[in-house]
């Protein structure tokens, strides 16, 4: 029976790896430095792993879903990783946001010890992910192990074959850009048509009869309807999370490969105008 391991129960995480476990495909082994986040995923029927090394030592496929570069680094090669409990039976899937050239490097570090790394980047939020119903952007899907692509349909209401190993890395950057520029326009449009005595919510009626509103965005615009004074406590926090992502991710696309004229200015404008779109911009800055 093939045997699984998680690494990094964040948000999405842990909702990838509640469905993994409901799934029941094998054992499912788990490490978070969250403990509570580790005890919930037990509770669910997962076994605890001191550290990233034990993980790999009884996993067959390890999903590795941290924060950014440093952490991939951390849990490959760093004290207790991946590295101290490499075998050749591993594979390693990396569902990070990150530069592809951060699961290139991780590509080729992991071949020294005998493991495949691939970048399985994955979209759709926390309630798709427990439904196994991602958009799941794999980077040398041809080149997989079955075990590694069996787990992938798991977590995938779409698979996308991106292209070679690091592609799908690129092509998730490359969503969300598309993601906050929309989410920058509906803002700006929502208070283009409040300012001038309009309804925002025909605005929201009129993109969606034209099928030019998609899910996230509409998901987003529910926020432009908070009152100021109640972005505040545990939603700001959790709004303040969601730009400072958003301003990571976006920092990443400045990084990638791009022709286009205006691109980087582009870019560099939608991440300083982030915190004023999760609606966390400080109050003292002057409006532009």
């Amino acid at each position: 029976m093939t045997g699984y391991g998680y690494i990094g129960l964040g948000m999405m995480g842990s909702a990838m790896a509640e469905n993994l476990i409901r799934h029941g495909s094998g054992p499912v082994t788990v490490h978070d430095i969250d403990p509570t986040a580790v005890d919930a995923a037990v509770a669910l029927g997962a076994a605890a792993a001191a550290d990233a090394a034990e993980v790999a030592r009884v996993s067959d496929v390890v999903s590795v879903c941290v924060p950014a570069a440093a952490h991939i680094e951390a849990v490959l090669s760093g004290p207790g990783g991946i590295a101290e409990g490499a075998h050749e039976a591993l594979t390693v899937l990396i569902h990070s946001t990150v530069h592809p050239d951060t699961v290139l490097a991780a590509r080729a570090a992991a071949a020294e010890w005998g493991v495949a790394v691939f970048d399985a980047s994955v979209a759709g939020g926390a309630e798709n992910a427990r439904e196994g119903n991602l958009t799941v952007l794999a980077g040398g899907l041809a080149d997989m192990p079955p075990a590694a692509r069996e787990l992938l349909e798991v977590y995938a209401g779409t698979l996308i074959d991106a292209g070679p190993v690091g592609a799908g890395a690129a092509l998730k950057i490359a969503i969300n850009v598309m993601t906050y520029a929309q989410f920058a326009a509906a803002a700006t449009a929502h208070d283009m048509v409040a300012s001038t005595g309009g309804e925002p919510a025909a605005l929201l009626e009129a993109w969606r009869s034209m099928d030019q509103l998609g899910a996230l965005t509409e998901q987003y615009c529910a926020l432009l309807e908070i009152p100021d004074e109640h972005i505040q406590g545990e939603l700001r926090t959790m709004l303040e999370t969601q730009a400072g992502i958003a301003t990571k991710d976006l920092s990443l696309a400045l990084e990638v490969g791009r022709t286009r004229s205006g691109a980087g200015a582009l870019l560099d404008a939608l991440g300083r105008v982030m915190p004023a779109v999760y609606n966390v911009h400080d109050d003292t800055e002057e409006s532009e």
